[in-house]
Protein backbone atom coordinates (compact mmCIF):
# COMPACT_ATOMS: atom_id res chain seq x y z
CA UNK A 1 0.00 0.00 0.00
CA UNK A 2 1.32 3.43 -0.94
CA UNK A 3 -0.14 6.90 -0.41
CA UNK A 4 0.54 9.20 -3.36
CA UNK A 5 0.32 12.97 -3.50
CA UNK A 6 0.23 15.36 -6.42
CA UNK A 7 1.39 18.94 -5.90
CA UNK A 8 -1.12 20.08 -8.53
CA UNK A 9 -4.07 18.41 -6.83
CA UNK A 10 -5.19 18.75 -3.21
CA UNK A 11 -6.63 15.24 -3.01
CA UNK A 12 -4.60 12.17 -2.12
CA UNK A 13 -4.41 8.91 -4.02
CA UNK A 14 -3.86 5.42 -2.65
CA UNK A 15 -2.19 2.67 -4.70
CA UNK A 16 -3.27 -0.84 -3.78
CA UNK A 17 -1.25 -3.64 -5.31
CA UNK A 18 -3.28 -6.72 -6.14
CA UNK A 19 -1.35 -9.62 -7.74
CA UNK A 20 0.62 -7.97 -10.54
CA UNK A 21 -1.83 -5.12 -11.08
CA UNK A 22 -2.07 -1.71 -9.46
CA UNK A 23 -5.39 -0.12 -8.50
CA UNK A 24 -5.42 3.60 -7.70
CA UNK A 25 -8.06 4.90 -5.32
CA UNK A 26 -9.07 8.45 -4.31
CA UNK A 27 -8.52 9.12 -0.61
CA UNK A 28 -10.71 11.55 1.31
CA UNK A 29 -8.90 11.46 4.66
CA UNK A 30 -5.56 10.27 6.06
CA UNK A 31 -4.65 10.06 9.74
CA UNK A 32 -1.69 8.36 11.49
CA UNK A 33 -3.86 5.28 12.04
CA UNK A 34 -6.13 4.96 9.01
CA UNK A 35 -6.88 5.89 5.41
CA UNK A 36 -10.46 6.70 4.34
CA UNK A 37 -11.38 5.93 0.72
CA UNK A 38 -14.01 7.98 -1.15
CA UNK A 39 -15.20 5.19 -3.45
CA UNK A 40 -13.31 2.01 -2.60
CA UNK A 41 -12.78 -0.64 -5.28
CA UNK A 42 -10.51 -3.53 -4.40
CA UNK A 43 -10.29 -5.56 -7.58
CA UNK A 44 -9.08 -4.90 -11.12
CA UNK A 45 -12.33 -6.50 -12.31
CA UNK A 46 -14.36 -3.82 -10.51
CA UNK A 47 -12.16 -1.11 -12.02
CA UNK A 48 -12.76 -2.50 -15.52
CA UNK A 49 -16.48 -2.72 -14.80
CA UNK A 50 -16.71 0.93 -13.75
CA UNK A 51 -14.71 1.93 -16.81
CA UNK A 52 -17.23 0.16 -19.03
CA UNK A 53 -14.99 -2.66 -20.25
CA UNK A 54 -17.32 -5.52 -21.34
CA UNK A 55 -16.47 -8.09 -18.66
CA UNK A 56 -18.94 -10.67 -17.35
CA UNK A 57 -20.31 -9.98 -13.88
CA UNK A 58 -22.89 -11.29 -11.45
CA UNK A 59 -26.10 -9.26 -11.46
CA UNK A 60 -29.13 -8.49 -9.33
CA UNK A 61 -32.68 -8.00 -10.57
CA UNK A 62 -34.65 -5.86 -8.11
CA UNK A 63 -38.42 -5.43 -8.40
CA UNK A 64 -40.37 -2.68 -6.67
CA UNK A 65 -44.15 -2.27 -6.84
CA UNK A 66 -44.90 1.42 -6.97
CA UNK A 67 -47.48 3.29 -4.95
CA UNK A 68 -50.04 3.59 -7.77
CA UNK A 69 -53.66 2.67 -8.41
CA UNK A 70 -52.85 0.15 -11.14
CA UNK A 71 -50.10 -2.46 -11.08
CA UNK A 72 -46.81 -0.69 -11.82
CA UNK A 73 -43.47 -2.42 -11.35
CA UNK A 74 -39.99 -0.92 -11.47
CA UNK A 75 -37.51 -3.63 -12.53
CA UNK A 76 -33.80 -2.84 -12.06
CA UNK A 77 -30.96 -4.80 -13.68
CA UNK A 78 -27.74 -3.83 -11.90
CA UNK A 79 -24.27 -5.20 -11.13
CA UNK A 80 -24.16 -7.14 -7.87
CA UNK A 81 -23.25 -4.27 -5.58
CA UNK A 82 -24.75 -3.71 -2.10
CA UNK A 83 -24.18 0.04 -2.50
CA UNK A 84 -26.40 0.16 -5.60
CA UNK A 85 -29.08 -1.89 -3.87
CA UNK A 86 -29.07 0.61 -1.00
CA UNK A 87 -29.41 3.56 -3.41
CA UNK A 88 -32.47 1.95 -5.01
CA UNK A 89 -33.99 1.10 -1.63
CA UNK A 90 -33.51 4.64 -0.35
CA UNK A 91 -35.08 6.01 -3.51
CA UNK A 92 -38.22 3.86 -3.29
CA UNK A 93 -39.02 3.17 0.36
CA UNK A 94 -39.81 6.81 1.35
CA UNK A 95 -42.53 6.83 -1.32
CA UNK A 96 -44.10 3.60 -0.09
CA UNK A 97 -42.70 1.32 -2.79
CA UNK A 98 -42.88 -2.37 -1.97
CA UNK A 99 -39.95 -4.69 -2.73
CA UNK A 100 -40.83 -8.01 -4.38
CA UNK A 101 -38.03 -10.50 -3.69
CA UNK A 102 -37.13 -12.82 -6.57
CA UNK A 103 -34.05 -14.92 -7.45
CA UNK A 104 -31.27 -13.23 -9.43
CA UNK A 105 -29.94 -14.44 -12.79
CA UNK A 106 -27.92 -17.62 -12.34
CA UNK A 107 -25.34 -16.80 -15.01
CA UNK A 108 -23.03 -13.81 -15.20
CA UNK A 109 -23.99 -11.13 -17.73
CA UNK A 110 -21.75 -8.93 -19.83
CA UNK A 111 -21.37 -5.22 -19.10
CA UNK A 112 -22.56 -3.01 -22.00
CA UNK A 113 -24.89 -5.70 -23.41
CA UNK A 114 -28.50 -4.65 -23.93
CA UNK A 115 -31.50 -6.51 -22.53
CA UNK A 116 -35.26 -6.43 -23.13
CA UNK A 117 -38.04 -7.20 -20.67
CA UNK A 118 -41.39 -8.77 -21.62
CA UNK A 119 -44.57 -9.56 -19.67
CA UNK A 120 -47.22 -12.10 -20.68
CA UNK A 121 -50.14 -9.75 -19.95
CA UNK A 122 -52.34 -8.28 -22.69
CA UNK A 123 -51.94 -4.51 -22.89
CA UNK A 124 -48.89 -4.38 -20.63
CA UNK A 125 -46.76 -1.29 -21.26
CA UNK A 126 -43.00 -1.61 -20.73
CA UNK A 127 -40.67 1.36 -20.97
CA UNK A 128 -37.92 1.70 -22.13
CA UNK A 129 -37.73 -0.90 -24.90
CA UNK A 130 -34.29 -2.06 -23.73
CA UNK A 131 -31.63 -1.23 -21.15
CA UNK A 132 -27.85 -1.39 -21.24
CA UNK A 133 -26.22 -3.21 -18.35
CA UNK A 134 -23.74 -0.75 -16.91
CA UNK A 135 -22.34 0.60 -13.69
CA UNK A 136 -24.47 3.77 -13.31
CA UNK A 137 -22.75 7.09 -12.76
CA UNK A 138 -26.00 8.54 -11.35
CA UNK A 139 -29.26 6.97 -10.23
CA UNK A 140 -29.83 3.48 -11.69
CA UNK A 141 -32.28 3.24 -14.60
CA UNK A 142 -35.10 0.67 -14.66
CA UNK A 143 -37.86 -0.93 -16.71
CA UNK A 144 -41.36 0.29 -15.84
CA UNK A 145 -44.04 -2.35 -16.29
CA UNK A 146 -47.58 -0.97 -16.25
CA UNK A 147 -50.81 -2.92 -16.58
CA UNK A 148 -54.42 -2.26 -15.63
CA UNK A 149 -55.98 -4.85 -13.32
CA UNK A 150 -54.11 -8.04 -14.31
CA UNK A 151 -56.41 -11.07 -14.16
CA UNK A 152 -53.73 -13.35 -12.74
CA UNK A 153 -50.01 -13.76 -12.22
CA UNK A 154 -47.57 -11.67 -14.27
CA UNK A 155 -44.68 -13.59 -15.85
CA UNK A 156 -41.58 -11.49 -16.60
CA UNK A 157 -38.73 -12.48 -18.92
CA UNK A 158 -35.39 -10.74 -19.40
CA UNK A 159 -33.72 -11.47 -22.74
CA UNK A 160 -30.30 -10.65 -24.15
CA UNK A 161 -30.77 -8.45 -27.20
CA UNK A 162 -27.50 -9.76 -28.64
CA UNK A 163 -28.33 -13.45 -28.91
CA UNK A 164 -32.08 -13.37 -28.09
CA UNK A 165 -31.57 -15.84 -25.24
CA UNK A 166 -33.56 -15.50 -21.99
CA UNK A 167 -31.28 -14.82 -19.04
CA UNK A 168 -33.86 -14.51 -16.24
CA UNK A 169 -37.56 -15.22 -15.65
CA UNK A 170 -39.87 -14.77 -12.69
CA UNK A 171 -43.55 -14.74 -11.76
CA UNK A 172 -45.13 -11.88 -9.82
CA UNK A 173 -48.07 -13.45 -8.03
CA UNK A 174 -51.47 -11.82 -8.16
CA UNK A 175 -51.42 -11.37 -4.37
CA UNK A 176 -48.55 -8.89 -4.73
CA UNK A 177 -50.92 -6.44 -6.40
CA UNK A 178 -54.21 -7.54 -4.82
CA UNK A 179 -54.93 -4.13 -3.28
CA UNK A 180 -54.73 -2.42 -6.65
CA UNK A 181 -58.09 -3.38 -8.14
CA UNK A 182 -60.35 -1.96 -5.44
CA UNK A 183 -58.66 1.42 -5.46
CA UNK A 184 -58.87 1.67 -9.25
CA UNK A 185 -62.54 0.69 -9.35
CA UNK A 186 -63.61 3.15 -6.66
CA UNK A 187 -61.86 6.03 -8.43
CA UNK A 188 -64.70 6.21 -10.98
CA UNK A 189 -68.00 7.86 -10.06
CA UNK A 190 -70.87 7.92 -12.59
CA UNK A 191 -68.38 7.43 -15.40
CA UNK A 192 -66.25 10.40 -14.29
CA UNK A 193 -62.97 10.15 -12.44
CA UNK A 194 -63.16 11.06 -8.75
CA UNK A 195 -60.38 13.64 -8.95
CA UNK A 196 -62.07 15.36 -11.90
CA UNK A 197 -65.53 15.33 -10.35
CA UNK A 198 -64.27 16.85 -7.08
CA UNK A 199 -61.60 19.10 -8.54
CA UNK A 200 -62.93 22.35 -7.01
CA UNK A 201 -63.44 20.85 -3.54
CA UNK A 202 -60.01 19.23 -3.52
CA UNK A 203 -58.29 22.45 -4.55
CA UNK A 204 -60.03 24.31 -1.73
CA UNK A 205 -59.79 21.68 1.00
CA UNK A 206 -56.41 19.92 0.63
CA UNK A 207 -53.99 21.91 2.81
CA UNK A 208 -51.00 19.59 3.31
CA UNK A 209 -49.77 19.40 -0.27
CA UNK A 210 -46.09 18.57 0.36
CA UNK A 211 -46.44 14.80 1.02
CA UNK A 212 -48.75 14.49 -1.99
CA UNK A 213 -46.13 16.15 -4.18
CA UNK A 214 -43.46 13.87 -2.70
CA UNK A 215 -45.46 10.80 -3.74
CA UNK A 216 -46.26 12.20 -7.20
CA UNK A 217 -42.55 12.84 -7.74
CA UNK A 218 -41.69 9.33 -6.58
CA UNK A 219 -44.32 7.88 -8.94
CA UNK A 220 -42.88 9.87 -11.89
CA UNK A 221 -46.09 11.86 -12.43
CA UNK A 222 -44.23 15.15 -12.03
CA UNK A 223 -40.59 16.05 -12.64
CA UNK A 224 -38.18 17.50 -10.11
CA UNK A 225 -38.46 20.86 -11.87
CA UNK A 226 -42.26 20.84 -11.62
CA UNK A 227 -42.04 19.74 -7.99
CA UNK A 228 -39.77 22.68 -7.16
CA UNK A 229 -41.95 25.23 -8.97
CA UNK A 230 -45.16 23.99 -7.31
CA UNK A 231 -43.58 23.96 -3.84
CA UNK A 232 -42.51 27.58 -4.35
CA UNK A 233 -46.12 28.75 -4.77
CA UNK A 234 -47.50 30.77 -1.83
CA UNK A 235 -50.77 28.97 -0.99
CA UNK A 236 -52.02 25.40 -0.92
CA UNK A 237 -54.78 26.39 -3.38
CA UNK A 238 -52.17 27.65 -5.85
CA UNK A 239 -50.18 24.45 -5.41
CA UNK A 240 -53.22 22.22 -5.97
CA UNK A 241 -54.42 24.25 -8.96
CA UNK A 242 -51.01 23.95 -10.64
CA UNK A 243 -50.71 20.30 -9.67
CA UNK A 244 -53.93 19.57 -11.56
CA UNK A 245 -52.36 20.89 -14.76
CA UNK A 246 -49.96 17.91 -14.65
CA UNK A 247 -52.74 15.29 -14.40
CA UNK A 248 -53.15 14.90 -18.14
CA UNK A 249 -53.74 11.14 -18.41
CA UNK A 250 -56.08 8.59 -16.83
CA UNK A 251 -53.05 6.92 -15.28
CA UNK A 252 -51.96 10.17 -13.60
CA UNK A 253 -55.46 10.57 -12.17
CA UNK A 254 -55.37 7.02 -10.80
CA UNK A 255 -52.02 7.62 -9.12
CA UNK A 256 -53.24 10.91 -7.67
CA UNK A 257 -56.38 9.24 -6.34
CA UNK A 258 -54.37 6.48 -4.64
CA UNK A 259 -52.11 9.09 -3.03
CA UNK A 260 -55.14 11.06 -1.82
CA UNK A 261 -56.49 7.88 -0.23
CA UNK A 262 -53.34 7.65 1.84
CA UNK A 263 -52.95 11.33 2.72
CA UNK A 264 -56.48 12.78 2.73
CA UNK A 265 -58.73 9.77 3.37
CA UNK A 266 -61.19 11.82 5.41
CA UNK A 267 -61.87 14.03 2.37
CA UNK A 268 -62.24 11.03 0.07
CA UNK A 269 -64.73 9.48 2.47
CA UNK A 270 -66.62 12.78 2.86
CA UNK A 271 -66.91 13.44 -0.89
CA UNK A 272 -67.75 9.80 -1.67
CA UNK A 273 -70.66 9.89 0.79
CA UNK A 274 -72.35 12.79 -1.04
Amino acid sequence: MEVLTDMNRPDLMLRLSESSSDVVEKVSEVTPTHVKLTEPIFSPRAVLMKLGVPVKIGCNVLIYQTNTAFLTLHVYLIPRDPGLQQVIKQRGVPHGYKAILKPDPEKSLKILDRFTLTADVDGAEICPEDLKLRYPSGKPNFFEVYTENPDGNVHLKLTSKKDLQPVWTCTVRKAAGSSVGAAAASSLLDGKHFVDKHRVQLIQRVSNVAPILDDLLGSDVISQESYNSIMALPTSQDKMRTLYSHLNTERCNDIFYKILLENEKHLIDEFSAK
